[in-house]
């Protein structure tokens, strides 16, 4: 049987989707990115506070660096970025997949834009680690810039994210009323 693309067609082309979802499944769909992302908010000023820690270790006098060594500061900071980083982009992508399947488009808003160049910050910051890595003073210093404005873009994001937690909160009870 020969290979023939046109069969393969219905495959790839658009397909109306039916999206009616049980009120339960749709509050499930609404609210878990909001949820993750609140957990990831916390997660992040913990990772934070790891980072000044380390901070603080690499610019202890012998003494105290050696006890604070001790602690792992360093290795839990990197390991807790490392799943951060995979969080915020899992929670990216699921927010705007939610979005899509509740209301068949993606709204174009400051919480998508700066959503979305929150993850291209927290990647830059990523990239900078191995040079960290290899003692380089200002990797370590954009590294912080760019973590500082993943930080700062994170609290905008919450503020519109908890307005939009309330349209929806409003729209859900609408529909429940009427």
């Amino acid at each position: 049987m020969a290979f023939f693309p046109l069969q393969l067609a219905h495959l790839i082309a658009p397909q109306p989707m039916n999206t009616e979802f049980s009120p339960f499944l749709k509050a499930v769909i609404s609210f878990a990115h909001p949820v993750l992302m609140l957990g990831a908010l916390a997660a992040t000023f913990y990772a934070l506070y790891l980072g000044v820690l380390v901070r603080r270790t690499r610019n202890a006098d012998a003494e105290t660096r050696k006890q604070l060594i001790k602690a792992k500061y360093n290795q839990r900071h990197f390991q807790w970025g490392a799943l951060l980083l995979a969080v915020w982009v899992i929670g990216t992508v699921g927010g705007m997949t939610a979005t899509y399947l509740l209301y068949h488009k993606l709204f174009v808003s400051p919480h998508l834009i700066v959503g979305l160049s929150t993850i291209c910050f927290a990647a830059l910051a990523a990239l900078f680690v191995p040079l960290m890595l290899q003692g380089k003073e200002w990797a370590r210093l954009l590294h912080i810039t760019f973590t500082t404005l993943v930080l700062g873009c994170f609290l905008a994001q919450t503020v519109t994210g908890l307005q939009i937690v309330q349209k929806m909160i409003g729209e859900m009870l609408g529909a429940v009323i009427n």
